[in-house]
């Protein structure tokens, strides 16, 4: 299991009106930035960034995640995984799990509901495979 932690550069949340909706549909998105390996340690950017429609607010949230292998086998591994252009499942949910709180305190402070669904892969959801908090 490699050692992972987080650093978090930028925190951004802002309502535009408070007119009342009677259906509000939240956009989540995370996106990352290709791995950058520093020694020892690979650093992934991302942003997490939330749109409402109607148009009512946003949260952004932009950090990096460092991934620390232990030993040289999980090293090979991860190079692997984060060498594909589309970045490992278990990286969206890390960082899912890791600013899940933040944005549940943001959305709560702006008076919008969270979003609390975690992202499954296509191969997860056509497997059948969910997971419930």
């Amino acid at each position: 299991m490699p050692t992972i932690s987080f650093r978090m550069d930028s925190i951004r949340a802002e309502r535009y009106n408070f007119d009342p909706i009677q259906h509000l549909n939240i956009n989540m998105n995370i996106m990352f930035s290709k791995p950058i390996k520093k020694d020892n340690t690979h650093i992934v950017e991302f942003i997490v960034k939330i749109d409402c429609i109607p148009p009512i607010a946003s949260i952004n949230l932009k950090g990096a995640v460092y991934i620390t292998p232990i030993d040289q086998n999980e090293a090979k591994r991860i190079e692997e995984d984060l060498s594909n252009s589309t970045p490992p499942q278990q990286l969206f949910i890390t960082v899912y799990s890791y600013t899940l709180p933040m944005i549940a305190l943001l959305s709560r402070e702006l008076g919008l509901p969270p979003p609390i669904q975690i992202p499954l892969s296509s191969r997860e959801e056509k497997e059948g495979k969910h997971y419930h908090m």
